[in-house]
């Protein structure tokens, strides 16, 4: 009986045998299954959430950059083009998925980004900038107060940028009037997707689709549509007023290990050599170790901050790289309750985050990224932008909370410093006594001071966006003309230091007026390109009234002086007709006369320059000939000419029609004009010199008198204002000032040029 018993026990060997190990090769074979569905799985875990992580950020980018900018129209509504670069160039560091900004005052483009895109969209409106579906984005972004973000290939431009649109409502106001405008940033979204590996080739798709498409349009934002077919794992991107859904999928789908055919041959081979499937698990269990040792090797060395929280709110797991961030050994924070120990118990607005963690571990998605203030275990204070993902279990339910931080602290840093400069700049502005103020390239205001409205009446917002023609009276409109040229004159010349200071008359919201002297400045851009005028105006009302009572004096004065006039020379001629008068005693009476007569004109000519500047005085107009008066000047200032030996030229352009050149002028009033500058022309040569006179009837008439000599620096800005001269001795000041006055009451001006060097030109315009 041992023997049959031995045979059993031999024959029941080998059936043990190769039933354990077939029971092995089914475990070993169940196990590389697993294995493999769990390498796959974490690879495309990985992908998805590199992918989720860069969107995440790139979105979260300009989200965030959309608040920095809202936050600081809020304070700063009147931001110009200037400011704005400024702006967008601080903000805009280390954010390259950024492709172009753009402000929208009352929905048209106000401000631009980058500087060279401005020609093309600025005083469009946005919503001719772009397809009807971003038109319907505007008007759901008025109407709701939210932000909304346009999907790629939505827009004019393909599908090369994603669009988010945020409305900027004013602090303090109600809708609609709150709303100041709407914000748009402009992203990159090939290289978005390119860095979120969305639609590239390798062994982990990715793709990207609207979670719930609306409007008709097509769901797919980026990637093969293939991937969503392949039961891929899936993560839902939050966006402004949108959700997105990044799918990832092992390319070929869920295959089954390559490994397994080979176990099942290697089981057969087993059951008869055994070593051979002691082999077998051997290598697939060595594989498994292999592949965590490099799923832990990819945790531990990822240049972000991972950390894995219970439901405690304590941390279970954190890589490396987050203890050398924070200053801790190996293992020491772990079992450590996360609030207390990296995050303080209270915000700096006295908010509980221990509270703010449970919520956070309740609902994660509600939120998906949020920024905390961190400490070190120094003390140090930094801060760190979190995403953050549920743990669950196998049957659904959530098990802790998987965020992962980036060091944001340069950036928070760089926000306060920002925050800090603007008070500055707020202060300065607001406590000055003087009306600072800004206008645009078209000459719009983009900011004004508060004491404007001290002086003025006016609020900021009935200034601000408007001409400031509008605010001028007539005379300071022609004058800040003038002002214009000059400063462009004086720009060639000085570049950006040019600036010059000049009295306007503004009008107030009482309907007065008030007197201001500006200093005006021009704004130049990075590029050298004028974008703009800066000016600091301060009160001289008081004084201009002084001024207009010495004025109304001396008229007053002058009027006075015409009745004893009369009887100086009238009673010559009364005397003479008494009759014996020798011939001393009649050229006495005759130089009395004379010397009446003389003050008499010039008493009139003192008001009818009065009349000219208050716009009332009417012209006697004629036809007079201008050869005729030009020849008439000459022969009059003869005895000058001779003396100085100076050669007189007159030249016609395009000939004269029966040796006449007529005009249609007060011949008292031409020739005053002319004899003057042709006088002061004459007094500027130097001896044996020339004068020419150019006279060209094509298109109105113009005079350009030249002479040798150049106008002294102290006096070109001024040389048309009145008692402007360079010596009081060579006169009163008054000849070009009263010649440019009777030129613009004929409808003309005149203008001095000193661009030739050693010559001086004046030129007259009149009207036909």
């Amino acid at each position: 009986m041992a023997v049959p018993m031995l045979k059993r026990i031999t024959y029941l060997i080998p059936p043990v045998i190769g039933l354990i190990v077939a029971v092995m090769v089914y475990i070993g074979y169940r196990a590389d299954q697993d294995h493999h569905a769990q390498k796959v799985r974490a690879r495309v875990v990985q992908s998805l959430n590199e992918g989720k992580a860069s969107l995440d950020s790139a979105i979260g980018s300009g989200v965030h950059l959309i608040s920095a900018i809202e936050a600081f129209l809020k304070v700063n509504p009147g931001l110009n083009q200037s400011q704005f670069a400024v702006l967008a160039d601080a903000l805009l560091v280390n954010m390259p998925a950024v492709r172009s900004l753009q402000l929208a005052k009352d929905d048209t483009v106000s401000h631009a980004y980058p500087s060279w895109s401005a020609d093309k969209i600025f005083g469009r409106e946005l919503n001719q900038l772009g397809t009807p579906t971003l038109r319907t984005l505007l008007k759901r972004a008025k109407a709701t107060g939210r932000r909304q973000i346009l999907p790629p290939g939505e827009d004019a431009l393909g599908n090369e940028e994603i669009v988010i649109l945020a409305p900027v409502f004013l602090p303090g106001k109600t809708l609609p009037g709150g709303y100041w405008g709407m914000i748009s940033v402009h992203l990159d979204a090939a290289a978005l997707f390119r860095t979120a590996n969305i639609g590239l080739s390798g062994d982990i798709l990715l793709a990207l689709r609207d979670k719930q498409p609306r409007d008709g349009r097509d769901a797919m934002l980026a990637g093969d549509p293939v991937v969503f077919e392949m039961a891929p794992l899936l993560r839902t991107v939050h966006v402004p007023s949108d959700d997105w859904l990044l799918a990832a999928a092992p390319r070929g789908g869920w295959a089954g290990s390559p490994y397994a055919k080979y176990i099942l041959v290697f089981g057969l081979l087993a059951m008869v050599l055994i070593p051979a499937s002691l082999w077998a698990v051997a290598v697939i269990v060595m594989g498994r170790l292999k592949d965590r040792e490099r799923y832990y090797q990819l945790v531990h060395s990822a240049k972000s901050i991972i950390m894995r929280i219970n439901m405690d709110g304590d941390i279970v797991f954190c890589n490396e790289y987050a203890e050398d961030f924070y200053g801790y050994e190996p293992g020491e924070l772990l079992g450590k309750p996360l609030v207390g120990t990296l995050v303080p118990r209270k915000t700096l607005e006295g908010r509980s985050m221990r509270r703010y963690l449970a919520r956070l571990l309740m609902n994660p998605t509600a939120h998906p990224f949020n920024e905390t203030m961190n400490v070190r275990k120094n003390g140090e204070i930094v801060w760190v932008a979190w995403a953050n993902d549920s743990v669950r279990a196998k049957d659904g339910s959530s098990v802790g909370l998987l965020c992962v931080g980036t060091d944001i602290t340069d950036r928070k840093l760089m926000e306060e410093a920002l925050r800090q400069r603007e008070k500055q700049y707020r202060l300065l502005a607001e406590n000055v006594t003087d009306i600072i103020w800004g206008l645009d390239a078209d000459y719009r205001f983009t900011f004004v001071s508060p004491s404007d409205e001290a002086v003025r009446g006016f609020r900021r917002s009935d200034v601000l966006g408007r001409y400031i023609q509008e605010f001028l009276t007539p005379a300071s409109k022609t004058r800040f003309k003038d002002i214009l040229r000059v400063l462009d004159d004086l720009a060639d010349a000085q570049g950006s230091t040019a600036s010059v200071t000049e009295d306007l008359e503004f009008t107030c919201a009482d309907g007065g007026s008030v007197w201001l002297e500006s200093h005006l400045g021009i704004l130049f851009s990075e590029e050298d390109e004028r974008i703009g005028l800066q000016g600091v105006s301060r009160d001289i009302t008081d004084r201009k009234l002084a001024e207009a009572l010495r004025e109304d004096v001396e008229r007053m004065a002058r009027h006075d002086l015409k009745t004893p006039l009369g009887a100086v020379i009238g009673l010559p001629e009364e005397i003479r007709r008494h009759g014996s008068l020798n011939a001393a005693q009649e050229a006495m009476l005759g130089t009395i006369e004379n010397a009446g007569a003389s003050m008499l004109e010039l008493i009139n000519r003192s008001l009818d320059l009065y009349k000219m500047e208050c716009g009332t005085y009417v012209l006697d107009r004629s036809t007079v000939d201008v050869l005729s008066v030009l020849e008439k000047i000459k022969a009059e200032a003869l005895p000058h000419i001779s003396e100085k030996g100076i050669s007189v030229g007159i030249e016609v352009m395009g000939g004269a029609e029966n040796g006449t050149l007529p005009v249609s002028a007060d011949p008292e009033l031409f020739h005053s004009m002319l004899a003057n500058l042709i006088l002061n022309a004459l007094e500027a040569s130097p001896e044996t010199g020339s004068v020419s006179i150019v006279l060209d009837r094509r298109d109105g008439l113009t005079v350009i008198i030249r002479n040798q000599g150049e106008v002294p620096l102290s006096v070109r800005e001024t040389f048309f204002d009145k008692y402007s001269t360079s010596s009081p001795a060579r006169g009163s000041g008054l000849g070009t000032y009263s010649a440019r006055l009777i030129a613009r009451t004929h409808g003309g001006d005149i203008a001095v040029e000193t661009g030739t060097p050693g010559e001086t030109s004046v030129v007259v315009t009149l009207p036909q």
